[in-house]
């Protein structure tokens, strides 16, 4: 079931759907059109002692602005697919021309006819507040509710409505619903890998994950900070489905503008923390600059696995193979310390190299979920320690201890013994035995007492 808010920019859509989402997922800032995509995620509502799970989908404002016409084509997809529409006004500002506007277009198309609408009467966060209520019957919506997402009052009687007009009454199938949770256990939902686009802003992030859903999923366009929430979509590639995450673009720091930018930069960051893996798309017609080392040093901070992805490259005159080598040692020398990161050459306007990439990052997610006996990797690091180990530590046992990312702890007589490039040679050793192509590796060394010491 899909609940689609809408309203005119300003209202609080972003606050009340973080509100009924039960965390922060859109940006909220006290400006107009911060949101501009249209954002979807799962969310469950607990009501009368029952769970219900639907789909919300935040929406940018309807009406005039830099991306207008972008954003009411985002809204038009969005209510396409709704099962409840919720119309989010100010009931401080009271009834405006803009949202008379906005309910007109609502009229227009059809929906107030077929689709339950709810008016959200948001920022009622003072009794005085419903005293203005009577002007926005005017607009003739059955079902008005005052709310305030900010201090969250009323929001579980607006999911009581929500679920009332969604769903069968409770009653109805309360009878077969604990029949089923008796006799059938829930089945274990499969964890599906998270994959986020970054990058700089205006290399083609956007385009490349609408390539990749063969659909304008989100606004693509030449103004620097089109993108501004993270964009999260479940896409299938040969049977298997991967959350793609679309992100802001990350500038330098002495150009990135106060509010909006910073925030998105932030979310971006966020975004990495919970990614499993990030395409960095870097810009095949500028080349490489600093900053794609910069965000790169951002990926392997988060601990994701990484492919690089070199885009436009349509635009290369000569966009041969030898070229491509070329192009390959440019960027292997400005991000030196990504060398196990596999490159992918794409043309995402053309969809040029999708194939490909999501081959590699299947392979890449593979190889980071590998798992070493402990058995077997204590050999394999007490045999290599041997080959060079200057200070010479005495290693007694291996394990691993995480696979997001791939992660090793030595117990060792002196994690001081343990020279940098000793730890760099077990890092290639590991590499060269095991893969973990793609992925950043950690190795911690802990101090262990010998085992012929008395504990």
């Amino acid at each position: 079931m899909n609940v689609v808010v809408v309203g005119r920019p300003n209202v609080g859509k972003s606050s009340l759907f973080n509100r009924l989402l039960g965390r922060k997922r859109s940006l909220v800032l006290d400006t107009p059109g911060v949101t501009r995509d249209r954002i979807v995620e799962p969310a469950e509502f607990w009501v009368r002692a029952r769970r219900y799970e639907v789909n919300l989908i935040d929406t940018g404002g309807l009406g005039d602005g830099q991306f207008r016409e972008e954003i009411r084509n985002q809204v038009e997809t969005a209510l396409e697919e709704a099962d409840l529409v919720l119309f989010v006004v100010d009931i401080k500002a009271g009834l405006t021309e803009s949202d008379r506007a906005v309910f007109q277009e609502l009229r227009r198309s059809g929906l107030t006819d077929s689709l339950p609408v709810i008016l959200v009467l948001n920022k009622a966060d003072s009794d005085s507040a419903e005293e203005f209520m009577h002007e926005f019957y005017e607009l003739g919506i059955e079902t008005l509710i005052p709310v305030s997402a900010e201090h969250a009052l009323q929001i579980d009687d607006l999911k009581e409505f929500i679920v009332d007009r969604l769903f069968a009454e409770p009653g109805e199938e309360e009878e077969n619903h604990e029949e089923e949770t008796e006799t059938e256990a829930k089945p274990e939902i499969p964890r599906i890998p998270k994959i986020a686009i970054v990058g700089q802003p205006n290399v083609g992030k956007s385009t490349l994950l609408n390539s990749i859903c063969g659909e304008k999923r989100t606004i693509v366009s030449p103004i620097a900070g089109t993108t501004v929430d993270p964009i999260d979509l479940i896409i299938n590639w040969q049977g298997k489905d991967f959350v793609v995450i679309d992100t802001a673009g990350i500038r330098r720091k002495n150009k990135t503008e106060q509010g909006i930018e910073v925030l998105s930069v932030v979310q971006t960051r966020k975004t990495l923390e919970r990614a499993d893996l990030a395409f960095l798309v870097m810009d095949g017609e500028t080349g490489v600059y600093d900053q794609d080392e910069k965000i790169a040093g951002l990926i392997e901070e988060a601990g994701c696995s990484v492919v690089l992805v070199l885009n436009k490259w349509d635009t290369q005159a000569d966009n041969d193979e030898f070229s491509q080598k070329l192009a390959e040692e440019e960027i292997r020398k400005k991000i030196r310390f990504l060398g196990y990161a596999p490159l992918v050459f794409t043309t995402a306007t053309e969809g040029i190299g999708l194939e490909r990439l999501f081959r590699v990052a299947d392979h890449v997610l593979g190889q980071r979920s590998v798992k070493v006996p402990t058995k077997d990797l204590t050999e394999f690091v007490r045999a290599e320690s041997e080959v060079h180990n200057p200070e010479n530590a005495k290693f007694y046992f291996v394990h691993q201890s995480g696979r997001n990312p791939p992660t090793f702890v030595a117990h060792v007589s002196d994690p001081r013994k343990v020279h940098f490039s000793l730890s760099r040679h077990l890092v290639r050793a590991l590499r060269d035995r095991y893969g973990f192509l793609g992925s950043p590796i950690r190795f911690h060394f802990l101090k262990t007492r010998n085992s012929g010491e008395k504990k």
